[in-house]
């Protein structure tokens, strides 16, 4: 019993820590100009599953202020986590975008975050917050709760359509293009590499989203755009 106790007080210790380095590392984002969807001006060129330690992804995750935005970092079932590095080509030029796929202890939510190592007309973090229907329920929809794009937090549940550039948002703001319907079962055809992955809707959507989002945008159903921008606040 001590023994968890001292465990127990050592995780927040971290937790307190990794926040600390994280509000006093808080980074500054570049601007996004227009409707953006990195993944429509991306092409990919190849990727590498990363073997990352818990503790690894639990320091990545406790700084990142996208994750912060969508959920905290006790929360994350880290046994299962999901990343691959790509290497996709932008205007020419080759960079990289981390992909992590985060699945809830809940079971019931995953968070996939994106993150370029150059701006993509802006944009360099994405996150999604996923929700996933229960092994025993008749509706087997996949549902996109929220987005996050540098930053800045969008629930995605009405799926608006506010602007279609930035010329129809306010000034300092930019409009901000996301998916908020997926068809998954042509993503899944799409991505042959999961399939035996998505005999489990939280496994489906950790592979896929992380090995082919390409997959996943080039399936969208259904677009909607929210002028986003100004101060962004700290979570």
């Amino acid at each position: 019993m001590r023994r968890r106790a001292l465990l127990a007080i050592l995780v927040a210790l971290l937790v307190i820590g990794a926040y600390g380095v994280y509000v006093v590392s808080y980074p500054k984002y570049p601007e996004v100009k227009g409707c953006v969807n990195p993944f429509a001006v991306t092409r990919p060129v190849g990727k590498v599953q990363e073997n990352w330690s818990k503790v690894h992804v639990f320091f990545k995750l406790a700084t990142s202020r996208d994750f912060w935005k969508l959920a905290k970092p006790w929360q994350v079932d880290y046994s299962h986590v999901k990343v691959v590095k790509h290497t996709i080509d932008y205007n020419g030029e080759k960079i990289t975008m981390l992909a992590m796929g985060i699945p809830l202890k809940d079971k019931k939510h995953v968070i996939v975050l994106y993150e370029f190592s150059k701006p993509v007309q802006g944009v360099k973090v994405r996150g999604y917050l996923f929700e996933v229907p229960e092994t025993n329920t008749k509706d087997k929809t996949i549902k996109t709760v929220a987005i996050t794009t540098n930053g800045v937090y969008t629930p995605t549940n009405s799926c608006p359509h506010e602007c279609n550039s930035d010329s129809d948002c306010p000034i300092t703001y930019h409009c901000n293009e996301y998916c908020c319907n997926v068809d998954w079962t042509k993503a899944i055809h799409c991505c042959w590499g999961c399939v035996f992955a998505c005999a489990n809707p939280v496994t489906c959507v950790l592979c896929i989203e992380t090995v082919c989002p390409w997959c996943v945008e080039d399936n969208c159903l259904q677009w909607g755009s929210e002028c986003e921008g100004g101060w962004v606040p700290g979570p």
